[in-house]
C-alpha cells in the first residue's frame, strides 16, 4: 500500500496564510525524507481555514525543497480555468521536475458562488455541463493533438514542453466516477468529504476504458486520519478540526481552533460525540478501522489528510501511518 499526503495548508488561531504555507513546505521536506509516495496541496479560495489557493504556483517551491516524493495538485479546478493554460502550465512543471508533477483535476468550485464568478471572470463555460468538453480540450492540449471545441483548432501548445503529467481525477460522486471511467483517468475518491462514495470503485474499474493517461485503472481512496501513541491523544488532537466542522456546519466561517481552545469549548467528554472518527486513534485503532475499507476499495494508494497541531504531532501521525504498511 502506497502512502500519500494531501496538505491543504490549515490556518490555527495563533497563525495566518503565510505561516501555514511554510508549515506545508516543512511537511512536504519530512515526507519526502520518510519515502512517502506524492505530496498534494490544495485548492481553495478566500478561505479563513485553508490557505492554498494556487496549486501551481506552489508546485515548484514544493519540488525544489525535496528531492524524490512526487508533488501535484489536489486538485485544480478546471471549470474555473482554460484548459489551454492548465495544460501548458503542468506540461512546463513536467519540464523542470520531469518524472514528478501530477495533475489532480476536480470539478467542485473550491469556492463560494461570488469567488468562482471572479474567477473566472466573465467566463461562461464555468457550470459542471462544461467540464466534458473541458476535459476533452485539455486531454488535446496535453497530447498536443487538435482540440475538440473547433474555435481552438490552430491553438498549439507551447512546443518542446515537458510530457504529459500524471493526471487524476478527483471523485466523490457517481457523475465523477463516470468521467473518471470514460477518460481513463486514475481515481482518487474524496472520502475524507463523502464517506458514502467507496461503492463507486467498483463501477469506476468495471467501465475503465484504457487511455493516454491509465491502461488499467487505478483507484487511491483520500482519508482524513490521525495517528498518536494512544486512542485518548488522537482524540484530543482531534478537537481542532472537530470544533472547526461544528462551526462551518453551524454557518460560521473561522480558522481552526489549538487544541486547548477547543476542548474549552465542546469538552473531553463530549469530543467525538455525534461524529464518525474512523481513522482517529492509536495504530492499531486505526489499522483495524481502516480494513473494511481497504477490502471493500482495494485501493492502490492511501492518500492522507491529517490536520492538527502542534506541527510534531502532525509529523508524528504520517510517520506512524506509513509504519503501519511498512
Amino acid at each position: 500500500m502506497k502512502i500519500s499526503v494531501v496538505d491543504q495548508s490549515p490556518i490555527f488561531t495563533n497563525t495566518n496564510a503565510n505561516l501555514a504555507l511554510k508549515e506545508t513546505l516543512e511537511l512536504a521536506k519530512f515526507c519526502d525524507s520518510m519515502n512517502l509516495n506524492r505530496f498534494w496541496v490544495a485548492e481553495h479560495h478566500g478561505s479563513d481555514a485553508f490557505a492554498g489557493c494556487s496549486p501551481e504556483i506552489f508546485i515548484p517551491a514544493l519540488a525544489n525543497a525535496t528531492n524524490s516524493i512526487r508533488i501535484g495538485s489536489g486538485g485544480v479546478m478546471l471549470m474555473h480555468y482554460s484548459p489551454y493554460k492548465v495544460a501548458e502550465n503542468f506540461r512546463l512543471l513536467e519540464s523542470l521536475y520531469p518524472g514528478r508533477i501530477d495533475l489532480g483535476l476536480g470539478r467542485a468550485p473550491g469556492s463560494n458562488p461570488i469567488q468562482a464568478g471572479a474567477l473566472a471572470y466573465g467566463s461562461k463555460t464555468t457550470g459542471p455541463e462544461f467540464f466534458t468538453t473541458k476535459m476533452n480540450d485539455l486531454k488535446s492540449f496535453l497530447l498536443g493533438e487538435k482540440p475538440e471545441t473547433e474555435a481552438f483548432e490552430s491553438v498549439n501548445v507551447t512546443p518542446g514542453l515537458g510530457n504529459i503529467p500524471e493526471t487524476w481525477l478527483l471523485v466523490s460522486s457517481q457523475n465523477g466516477a463516470e468521467l473518471a471511467a470514460l477518460f481513463g483517468l486514475p481515481m482518487s475518491l474524496a472520502y475524507f468529504i463523502d464517506q458514502d462514495c467507496l461503492h463507486l470503485a467498483d463501477y469506476y474499474r468495471k467501465n475503465f476504458k484504457p487511455s493516454v493517461f491509465s491502461k488499467d485503472p487505478k483507484v487511491s481512496v483520500g482519508i482524513f486520519a490521525i495517528c498518536a501513541d494512544t486512542d485518548e491523544e488522537a482524540l484530543r488532537l482531534s478537537a481542532s478540526a472537530s470544533l472547526w466542522r461544528r462551526r462551518v456546519q453551524g454557518g460560521k466561517s473561522s480558522s481552526f481552533p489549538l487544541v486547548e481552545e477547543a476542548l474549552k469549548e465542546i469538552g473531553i467528554k463530549s469530543l467525538g460525540k455525534g461524529e464518525r472518527k474512523p481513522f482517529v486513534g492509536a495504530q492499531e485503532t486505526v489499522y483495524d478501522r481502516l480494513q473494511p475499507l481497504i477490502n471493500e476499495v482495494k485501493p492502490d494508494e492511501l492518500k492522507i489528510v491529517t490536520i492538527c497541531e502542534p506541527f510534531n504531532a502532525k509529523t508524528r501521525s504520517y510517520k506512524l501511518m506509513k509504519d503501519l504498511f511498512d
